[in-house]
């Protein structure tokens, strides 16, 4: 007789899903946090042995240079450098010694022209999926036209790194390969170098990176929908569903006078202008519904969140997200955006990379101004205050739409100080991946009065033209602003993942 299965079962004798356990140690969820640690590069410094037969001394003017390298290298990465190589048996432990380390990137430099059969045997050993950066490398940033033969010799690393490249796509392996021209002590050099090992650890990254969506897109919204087969494909996050009723739960058991709520209400007076009349028990009902979504973030260990407060959040708590997503900003706790922009989600996480930690503002499209030549982002009722002007003082008022909240829920009023900006975003047209990235100025102009955070950028080209690009090539109607000039590494980053770069 067939067993009977049974209606119930006994949850602690059976693995369930994080849906039910809320946490935890279940099926589909990672318990715990991965610390991902630097970049792991490796790197492969060859010299070519029968140069230094001809002309002694050379072999160790050469191994120093290619020291040299490590020695810059190593204070920005998890640094795996076997030596300087010279023959195949070296190669071949290189490549072992690479496979043992699971380095996450190569970096191939030569001190002298060398065969090509020295790197291809190091290559053998690692996945063919391994970023790689030719290095062609030289000692000095100009000819020396007395030095000689032995000179030209240890300047020949260019000519070698030019056959490694012609190889590499005659035999279509590690493609596509990033290079880098020059000499070891040029600042750009370094700069470039250093940069493609940030773009790739943020890469590296993305692909451990847990993005949890309370709600959806807002009706209408064409620009926001997403695959997320796709995003994970191309981006590499991972993107979960997470039911309101979690957050629900999180939120009731959460006491109205919890120390965490007080603290939270405590720091918003100390720190910002409370304006509109805002009383404590509105910002008390906003810090609870924070301190909820903070034990959410850790609760499902997720480094993005993204929600919908319209017509979802904001009835359902009866208040608005914005005091606490300005604390979770502010304490680098996650990157958080609202209205389902997943996609703006992820670009606040690379645009923070790159600029070395600077938290973005998250805008949207508004109004042009012809005299400035500028453009108007405007906020979405939160922003790190870190990030914020800092001669002005944050103002905590009441927010400007109101959703379904009671009372008077609390948004923030700031702008950033004036100074150099980037500003960038990204979409997929059915499977074709585009960025754009532009680089503009923050005037110093006086507070825009909407009761809403706002970013004003000028830009080079003529602002009417510049808006008309925007729309013609089919973006979003989000922008996302970074106070910092870091338009060569968004484009980097673009290309390393095959994404069409706009440059506005």
């Amino acid at each position: 007789m067939a067993e009977m299965r049974t209606a119930t079962t006994r949850s602690d004798e059976y693995i369930q899903s994080f849906e039910i356990v809320g946490g935890g140690k279940s099926g589909d969820l990672i318990s715990k946090r991965l610390e991902l640690g630097d970049l792991k590069v490796g790197l492969l410094a060859t010299g070519y042995f029968e140069f230094f037969r001809m002309y002694p001394g050379l072999g160790d003017k050469v191994k120093s240079n290619m020291d040299h390298i490590a020695d810059i290298l190593a204070p920005h990465c998890d640094l795996v450098y076997p030596g300087f190589i010279q023959t195949l048996d070296e190669s071949n432990d290189a490549g072992m010694t690479f496979k043992k380390e699971c380095v996450d990137v190569i970096i191939i430099a030569e001190g002298t022209y060398t065969t090509d059969y020295l790197v291809h045997q190091a290559l053998l050993h690692v996945p063919e999926s391994t970023p790689v950066l030719l290095f062609a490398s030289q000692e000095r940033n100009t000819l020396n036209y007395e030095e000689g033969y032995a000179g030209a010799c240890r300047n020949s690393g260019p000519m070698g790194v030019t056959q490694v490249g012609c190889g590499l796509n005659k035999m279509k392996r590690f493609m596509p390969y990033e290079v880098v021209v020059g000499c070891i002590d040029d600042p750009e050099v370094q700069e470039d170098i250093l940069r493609w090992v940030k773009v790739r650890k943020t890469i590296r990254d993305l692909h451990f990176w847990n993005i949890g969506l309370i709600g959806h897109i807002l009706r209408g919204m064409y620009d926001f929908q997403y695959d997320k087969t796709d995003i994970n494909g191309k981006l590499g996050p991972h993107i979960m569903d997470i039911d309101i009723k979690h957050l629900r739960k999180i939120f009731d058991g959460i006491d109205p006078q919890d120390e965490r709520v007080v603290a939270m209400v405590n720091e918003a007076k100390a720190e910002f202008e409370i304006i509109d009349g805002l009383t404590d028990a509105d910002l008390m009902q906003a810090a609870r519904l924070g301190v909820a979504m903070s034990d959410l973030i850790e609760t499902y260990k997720l480094d993005g969140l993204a929600l919908l407060g319209q017509h979802f959040i904001e009835p359902e708590f009866k208040t608005t997200s914005y005091l606490g997503l300005a604390n979770i900003l502010k304490n680098d706790q996650a990157i958080c955006v609202t209205e389902g922009d997943i996609l703006g989600l992820i670009i606040c996480k690379v645009m923070k990379d790159m600029s070395g930690g600077i938290t973005p503002f998250f805008g949207e499209w508004e109004e042009i101004d012809k005299d400035l030549n500028a453009v108007c982002l405007l906020g979405h009722g939160f922003v790190d205050p870190r990030s914020a002007r800092k001669d002005r003082k944050v103002k905590l008022g009441m927010a400007c739409e109101e959703w379904g909240w009671e009372g008077k829920a609390p948004g923030l009023e700031a702008t950033f100080g004036p100074g150099p900006v980037t500003l960038c975003h990204i979409i997929s047209h059915s499977g074709d991946w585009k960025m754009f990235i532009s680089e503009g100025i923050i005037p110093d102009t006086k507070p825009l009065e909407v009761a809403e955070s706002t970013c004003i950028v000028q830009v080079d080209k003529p602002v009417r033209e510049y808006y008309r690009n925007v729309i013609q090539n089919g973006f979003a109607h989000h922008a996302i602003a970074c106070p910092a000039h870091i338009g060569k590494d968004l484009k980097l980053f673009a290309e390393q993942l095959g994404i069409k770069v706009v440059e506005l």
